[in-house]
């Protein structure tokens, strides 16, 4: 984006003069990957000019930038991806819940105390049948939420409930840049420009109706050859005062 997209949109300033790091306080990023992925990941945001700064926790945020390992490091973007809490659900119900808000629900993904209340996806923090937490990504709401409607049917049907859910994990992918993935698939392992095609693939296929795969693939396809992004904002109030015209308040 700095280098490429956003390199000719100012004129006062260069974007490709951004300095980029990237924080974490654990010892390697990508943890949920085997170790070799992590390794490749560091070196390829290297090579895009990222610094990378591992076992490194923010102690501090404000306005101006972070402290970084004792390390003060002034910014004026900062982009916090270490996770979001959940749904106020456990708090509503006033039920046990994990220390990201997520409620704790029985082996038929009901609520305690609720047994007509059905948890899944973000809100819930789900323990499968071979003691393994589900991850808070797609393919674990989808099984879920196929679960909780087999327990219900059986409820309605009044036949015997369903054995306990068994997670199926579909895999891991995680893009890097431009024409650089990982994925893991448990005993296939790739990575580089091949994992970064599989990656746009995936996402694509996955979406509802091919009207909406064949936009998406267009679009990305332009993005990736004109090195565009479709989106431009203008923000502040030294902005909108000296463009009043361009303004709709309605």
């Amino acid at each position: 984006l700095a280098r490429k997209a956003l390199a000719a949109d100012f004129r006062t300033i260069d974007p490709r003069s951004a300095r980029v790091i990237l924080a974490e306080a654990g010892p390697r990023v990508l943890s949920v990957f085997p170790e070799s992925q992590s390794t490749f990941t560091v070196h390829s945001l290297q090579r895009l000019g990222v610094e990378v700064r591992l076992s490194a926790a923010v102690t501090e945020c404000d306005e101006a930038g972070v402290r970084l390992a004792g390390e003060r490091i002034p910014a004026a973007t900062i982009l916090w991806a270490a996770g979001v809490r959940a749904s106020p659900v456990a708090q509503w119900l006033g039920v046990a819940h994990d220390k990201a808000g997520r409620v704790r629900v029985n082996a038929d993904l009901s609520v305690p105390g609720f047994p007509n209340v059905f948890a899944i996806g973000d809100t819930a923090a789900i323990i499968d049948s071979k003691g393994r937490r589900l991850p808070g990504v797609a393919p674990a709401a989808k099984q879920a939420g196929r679960y909780a409607g087999k327990c219900i049917l059986a409820r309605i049907s009044d036949r015997p409930a369903p054995p306990p859910l068994t997670y199926r994990h579909m895999g891991n992918l995680a893009t890097i840049g431009r024409t650089s993935a990982v994925i893991d698939f448990g005993r296939v392992r790739l990575r580089g420009w091949l994992a970064w095609w599989l990656w746009g693939i995936a996402h694509i296929y996955f979406l509802i109706s091919m009207r909406n795969r064949l936009i998406v693939a267009i679009q990305w396809l332009w993005s990736y050859v004109k090195f565009e992004r479709g989106a431009r904002l203008i923000t502040g109030t030294d902005s909108m005062h000296q463009y009043p015209s361009k303004l709709n308040t309605k």
